[in-house]
């Protein structure tokens, strides 16, 4: 008997079910919040598994790292088990099956299961009458975690509960792969330099290799102000044979700034899997921002979708600087299409669409581009310099070259006061 018929209440209604999935989100960039808050890996996994087992209303969750040269799997966090580690091979019972597959695992009855090993209930006197399995994989795709809820508390786990998890395992694998790197670098250098540490962080995070995305060449260049950048850039891939090219700006400079760019880095790849038209991911997006920094932190972003085989660029706008296009010689501005995330909250978005041809060059950039040249009480670099640019160039990293050596000579030196970002690519 579910809930609902139990206590004589209607059953959950469309709005419910809407604000349910809010706080799933919410939940999924707070988690990657914390990362940079602490260095102990403990602490993060406690977080994670705890905010699972409560949005799911689970009775007790664990979280398993992967130790591919070991063959095992070792809990970092196992509720109700005080005072040891619990080790499993790779392969052995439902947390070793899934690091093994890959596969996520819901079972009703584990006892019927011949894969479940009953000594932990043994040993505890707990009876496990659910569970829920799911691997955990980093941004390489490679599984670095198992997370495993027991005992749902209704009528049982869902595909919504599967997807989820899945939604706080990709935020979760960032996180862990920060922590460690802090770690790491922490036990090396004591903590003498904490903001390099932060910046060489958030280069890590930044992708290095665009060979992957097919029908395009790709080229980034990143130059932040501070030892720290307050501008994000990424090539996300899809679940939907698309990817997504992103550029944002973040408002601040600095730590601060970074840490909001890792947030908005964490949701954008929550959604990879999400079939939505990309307007609304983003109207999400600004709400979830908007309610963790009320308006007093917000990004400029630009977001395009690249699909490969119809050779469709598909773009959103979020109160970025335009996109330009060169083809056939002329330029051509893609506009934003709404306004800032995290600025106002409520805000709705519109996509435009573009064909691509072979041969045909964009530029992304953040504002420092364009504006540079106050700090040397110049005009600033301006629209029309970019575009002349892309004169006498044919490939991604010839217009990136370009761009970047016409600022050194307008600035004739000085530092840029702003993060100077930018995403070239030609179409192939």
């Amino acid at each position: 008997m579910s809930d609902s018929t139990a206590t004589g209440r209607r059953p959950r209604t469309r709005a419910s079910a809407s604000e349910t999935r809010i706080r799933r989100l919410e939940a999924v960039v707070e988690a990657s919040q914390l990362v940079n808050s602490t260095l102990d890996l403990k602490v993060v996994a406690d977080y994670v598994v705890g905010i699972a087992t409560r949005l799911i209303h689970a009775e007790r969750g664990s979280l398993f790292l992967v130790d591919r040269a070991a063959g095992t799997l070792t809990s970092l966090v196992a509720q109700g088990v005080e005072g040891e580690h619990l080790t499993v091979g790779i392969g052995d019972g439902i947390v070793g099956t899934v690091a093994a597959t890959g596969e996520a695992i819901t079972i009703a009855d584990p006892y019927a299961d011949a894969r479940f090993d009953q000594r932990v209930d043994r040993a505890t006197g707990f009876r496990t009458r659910s569970l829920l399995t799911v691997p955990v994989r980093d941004r390489d795709d490679d599984l670095v975690a198992v997370l495993q809820l027991l005992n749902h508390r209704g009528t049982g786990f869902s595909r919504a509960d599967v997807g989820f998890l899945a939604e706080l395992g990709v935020t979760f694998a960032i996180a862990l792969a920060t922590a460690r790197m802090h770690r790491e670098i922490v036990e090396r250098e004591r903590m003498a330099q904490e903001v390099k540490l932060a910046a060489e962080i958030q280069r890590t995070l930044l992708p290095k290799d665009f060979s992957s995305v097919p029908g395009l060449e790709l080229v980034a260049r990143f130059q932040p102000s501070y030892e720290v950048g307050g501008d994000y850039y990424d090539i996300i891939p899809t679940e939907r044979d698309s990817f997504w090219l992103v550029i944002a700006d973040i408002s601040g400079k600095g730590v601060a700034a970074g840490l909001i760019a890792s947030n908005v880095q964490a949701y954008l790849w929550s959604r990879r899997a999400d079939p939505r038209p990309l307007e609304v991911i983003l109207r999400e997006g600004n709400d979830l921002l908007y309610r963790l920094t009320k308006g007093r932190k917000y990004a400029t972003a630009f977001v395009a979708e690249w699909r490969p085989v119809e050779r469709t660029l598909t773009w959103v706008g979020a109160g970025h600087p335009p996109m330009l296009l060169r083809r056939d010689g002329a330029i051509r501005h893609l506009d934003a299409t709404g306004g800032p995330l995290g600025l106002l909250p409520g805000l709705d978005y519109t996509s435009g669409s573009i064909t691509l041809a072979a041969g045909d060059t964009f530029l992304m950039c953040t504002d420092g581009v364009f504006e540079a040249g106050v700090e040397c009480d110049l005009d600033d670099f301006g629209v029309e310099r970019v575009e002349a640019c892309f004169a006498g160039t044919t490939t991604a990293a010839e217009l990136a070259d370009a761009v970047s050596a016409a600022l050194a000579r307008y600035l004739a030196g000085a530092h840029p006061h702003d993060d100077v970002t930018m995403l070239c690519a030609r179409c192939l």
